[in-house]
């Protein structure tokens, strides 16, 4: 994997005392061994926790800067290198941390809001500053001897915190040290994997590389020259910096490396035409809901370039390049059967998911197929996904025409055509091949209707800025004016959830319909920074539970069609819980309560008064739900686990996580 590196040399700290003094000196000197440490400096910015190995001075440019909207145009090359390798390495300590306190230590008890037994090691200006706390201990035992002790903001049951403290280890009852990131990342892994009797010789290099990554992420949107995250919808696909807070290696992707990231990736706002191929018609396959042939050709490309006889169709550049190392394909250009046009296509810019592109002004976005590695999963559309998309986008058309009443104020994004390309004569695996390496999905581009400049991709609303900042209080501040109080945020998180929570449980009791409802997943439409409207999409994650949803299907379904769509009620019960509860409530309470921890749990009030609202507008059975209300444990789905044992994604298992209203958490 290729990982576009700005980090030329490695730096040490060296401290004139160890003593938690305001005006204590720290210098950065070159070194060939990296032995980067953790410090607070919360008298600089309380909102922070930034590496030992970082001047004062830097950092307060850093900070300032960024105060006035320039994220450090004015440092040298040196300085944001420096300053983007520490933000990176803190933001997958935090991804890790995350992974290991939702997955193993809440559910196996290993963790504990206590002081440890011994501090020898942890230097004191780590936990006290003038006399007070920093927060509130939390200590993570594990079987192997190994522990881990971090100061937190709040005691939480899903394992949702705001990190206060540098971050320390030891084995039994050694000295506690911070670790070098590389190192800490083994130790943490190790200790996993003798949890689990597990091993993946690959994590630990995906880790690294995945902080690697998001370093040069960091270094380039440190200049002050892109758009702000949240100033517009293709800025939220684009600002996703630091990618999935709960997983171990969300930067992680197995890139060619001939090819650029920063060229195709979103977080380095790459736009780039699109690869053309001209083919035979016969051959193409397109479906749909309500367009014609001609019209789902016209959304993939100018059909009009065609020779007679012939279409276009449009990939990424990467996966065009892939496609063409295949020796059938090599062959057909050869025979001249097919020609390849180039990056001749529409203009286009990646969003978040890396293969769906956004087109300013065309009617449709684009999802291909990109045979790469990224996180754990190949990015390809299956041959079948692009048929049971269709089926689905079907369904939702037709219940919001019969029965819009049950839907929960449902807001999708439709996705009504599909098209891909085989030779004619093929052998049914030559097929399936060439129909998923050019199978392209066309999806409504909302913005046409709801505006760019009012739509944001939640995954990026409750994402954190470079200062390791909740990014959604830029935004509401951007709109209220004045300082926010608690009953605006807390009014605020009202009309969200409300707008997430009806939906997702209305299609799951009502019709048997499993939704994906994951940060990713979701796009807030907002009047001045009010949320309107939340529209869910990706189809290819709709499933169907076998007692209710597939009954409502009303074509015949090739076997294997049937089986991508099928969920037990059990397994779409799990998948909606993590995705509306974990994935998505968690990550906002956590956002918007920042500094503010005292209104997480009237939040998590809110959420169980919804809940029952919505349960006392449904009319079958939702034992589910009358559980869940009751303070039954949630589902959380094991990111790392599933990585640790070299597994796809879609064999991750859940464990259970005690519910935030089920007993009453304190908070800091």
């Amino acid at each position: 994997m290729r990982c576009p590196s700005y980090v030329n040399e490695s730096y040490v700290i060296s401290r004139a005392s160890t003593a938690p003094h305001r005006d204590t000196d720290i210098t950065i000197e070159t070194t060939p061994h990296t032995t980067f440490g953790w410090a607070n400096l919360s008298h600089l910015d309380s909102s922070i926790v930034v590496p030992q190995a970082i001047n004062q001075r830097l950092l307060r440019r850093h900070l300032n800067g960024q105060r006035k909207g320039d994220c450090g145009a004015d440092m040298t090359n040196t300085d944001r290198t420096v300053l983007s390798n520490m933000v990176s390495e803190l933001a997958t300590t935090r991804a890790l941390l995350n992974c290991l306190i939702k997955e193993f230590a809440l559910p196996e008890e290993c963790l504990h809001y206590t002081w440890p037994e011994g501090m020898q090691g942890i230097a004191p200006g780590s936990f006290v500053d003038g006399g007070q706390w920093k927060g509130i201990p939390l200590t993570i035992s594990l079987p192997n001897q190994q522990q881990f002790f971090v100061l937190v903001d709040r005691r939480d049951h899903l394992g949702s915190h705001r990190y206060l403290s540098d971050v320390y280890a030891r084995q039994g009852q050694g000295t506690w040290r911070c670790l070098a990131f590389a190192e800490f990342a083994r130790q943490l892994l190790t200790a996993c994997e003798h949890m689990t009797r597990a091993s993946n010789d690959e994590l630990l290099d995906q880790v690294l590389q995945s902080q690697h990554l998001t370093a040069a992420i960091v270094a380039h949107n440190m200049t002050g020259q892109h758009p702000a995250p949240l100033s517009g919808y293709l800025a939220s696909e684009q600002g996703l910096w630091f990618g999935h807070p709960n997983h171990p290696a969300p930067k992680a992707r197995l890139w060619p490396e001939h090819l650029a990231q920063e060229t195709y990736a979103p977080e380095f706002q790459a736009q780039t035409a699109l690869h053309l191929f001209e083919v035979p018609l016969e051959g193409l396959r397109i479906t749909s809901n309500g367009l014609s042939e001609a019209e789902v050709m016209a959304g993939f490309a100018d059909q009009s370039r065609a020779r007679p006889g012939h279409a276009l169709i449009c990939m990424h550049p990467v996966q065009a390049q892939l496609f063409m190392q295949d020796r059938r394909v090599q062959r057909l250009l050869e025979l001249g059967d097919i020609s390849d046009l180039g990056a001749s296509g529409l203009l286009a810019s990646p969003t978040a998911s890396m293969r769906t592109w956004y087109i300013e002004g065309h009617d449709y976005f684009i999802k291909g197929s990109l045979n790469v590695r990224i996180t754990n999963c190949v990015r390809k559309n299956a041959w079948y996904e692009l048929e049971s998309t269709l089926i689905i986008d079907e369904l939702f058309q037709r219940l919001q025409q019969t029965r819009p009443e049950t839907l929960g104020g449902l807001s999708t994004v439709a996705e009504p055509g599909s098209m891909s390309w085989a030779p004619k004569g093929v052998s049914e695996a030559d097929g399936h091949w060439f129909r998923e390496q050019t199978g392209a999905i066309l999806r409504e581009n909302f913005c046409r209707r709801s505006g760019a400049d009012c739509s944001v991709m939640a995954g990026t609303l409750f994402a954190r800025d470079l200062r390791s900042r909740p990014l959604v209080h830029d935004f509401l501040q951007r709109f209220n004016g004045a300082e926010l109080e608690d009953q605006h945020l807390l009014d605020w998180f009202d009309e969200y959830q409300a707008l997430l929570l009806s939906p997702v449980m209305a299609l799951f009791f009502n019709h048997g319909i499993v939704m994906e409802p994951h940060l990713q997943n979701a796009v807030l439409i907002h009047d001045n920074g009010r949320p309107q409207q939340l529209l869910l999409r990706d189809f290819e994650g709709v499933k169907l539970t076998e007692e209710l949803g597939i009954k409502a299907i009303q074509v015949g379904l090739h076997p294997r069609i049937r089986q991508s769509l099928l969920y037990s009620r059990e397994q779409g019960w799990n998948r909606i819980t993590y995705c509306l509860l974990i994935n998505n409530l968690s990550e906002a309470v956590l956002a918007l309560s920042w500094e503010r921890p005292h209104l997480a749990p009237l939040m998590w009030q809110r959420v169980e008064r919804q809940l029952q609202h919505i349960r006392d507008e449904l009319v079958l059975p939702a034992p589910e739900l009358d559980a869940l209300i009751a303070g039954q444990s949630i589902a959380c789905k094991t990111n790392l686990k599933v990585r640790l044992a070299a597994k796809a994604d879609r064999e991750a298992n859940y464990v259970r996580l005690a519910s935030p209203w089920a007993t009453e958490a304190r908070y800091a």
